[in-house]
């Protein structure tokens, strides 16, 4: 199955637009490590964020935490202990290379040292920018917060889809959204390479062993469910995908990401299903605005119809 992504640049909304004043960005910035950490790579990733602020100047927010962890699984602790601690008691189960939130009401960024080395180098700057780009977009509280709107809930009802799965399909898109959002603001800030290397070393279609593409592919809303956490890679890579032919994002990296995202849809084992999945993306990154809840909102309507 091949889908053609639009090859055009969608114009940047006015909420993650570049600023002419691109003044030395002041930020706050405190790294905390837990494990055997070597003292460059502390240096590296602090170097790293500081890069990516001075750049975004103005937008920069005014403070940041940073958490190394030595491994995945002291990483993963950390963020569930930093949950339990505000009364969250939904636990993560895996941890990515990086990851970003805001439970304190500022930005934190948690980077697992395990998963970091096991990539490459222009890999792990696009991962340690795009996490910089989410602290910048997506910093505060407003944005941990996600209400189903009412006509979707009227539309799951009909399609017998529960409360607590829609909950977790706006969960999903939410996640997505503050992807594609990412991606945007760092292609305007000439962070383009690094991203097509991160993307393509991140995205992974699902094996056949993994539980939840086991569970989709027998239960309707665990169906759902899938086909919603796969939007998250889907539009991560969407604005790659759609550039234009550029020096800055070599042709090799662009035709391996766009055959990745391929193997994600087809994993839905139905070309027609992955065919309606890669163009509702197509049309939620083609209506992007600058408001993030707006764009969760009609992604989550849009979604509606992979139901």
């Amino acid at each position: 199955m091949i889908f053609i992504f639009q090859r055009k640049l969608l114009t940047l909304p006015v909420n993650i637009a570049i600023f002419e004043h691109m003044q030395m960005a002041k930020v706050e910035m405190q790294v905390v490590t837990r494990g055997r950490i070597p003292g460059g790579v502390k240096r590296d990733v602090a170097h790293t964020l500081r890069d990516c602020y001075n750049k975004f100047g103005s937008r920069s927010p005014y403070k940041v935490e940073v958490f190394i962890g030595e491994d995945d699984a002291t990483t993963l602790n950390f963020i569930n202990e930093e949950k339990f601690k505000i009364g969250i008691a939904e636990k993560e189960r895996k941890v990515s290379v990086c990851t970003h939130d805001s439970l304190r009401g500022y930005p934190r960024v948690a980077v697992s040292l395990e998963s970091y080395n096991a990539y490459s180098k222009l890999a792990r700057l696009g991962a340690l920018r795009h996490e910089a780009a989410h602290t910048v977009l997506h910093g505060s509280l407003e944005f941990r917060i996600y209400k189903v709107p009412e006509d979707c809930r009227q539309i799951a009802v009909i399609k017998s889809i529960s409360g607590e799965v829609l909950k977790q399909v706006v969960n999903n898109i939410s996640e997505a959204i503050m992807e594609l959002e990412a991606t945007f603001y760092l292609i305007k800030h000439d962070f383009i390479d690094c991203q097509a290397a991160f993307a393509l070393e991140w995205v992974e279609p699902p094996l056949e062993n993994d539980r939840m593409f086991n569970v989709a592919a027998t239960d309707r809303e665990s169906l759902f469910i899938y086909k919603t956490a796969l939007l998250r890679p889907v539009l991560l890579t969407h604005p790659l995908l759609a550039l234009p032919k550029t020096k800055k994002i070599s042709l090799e990296r662009k035709v391996l990401l766009g055959r990745k995202i391929e193997e994600l849809a087809e994993s839905l084992g139905d070309q027609q299903q992955g065919e309606k999945l890669l163009q509702v993306a197509n049309i939620i990154a083609t209506n992007l605005t600058d408001d993030t809840h707006q764009n969760v909102d009609f992604a989550v309507h849009k979604a509606m119809g992979l139901a």
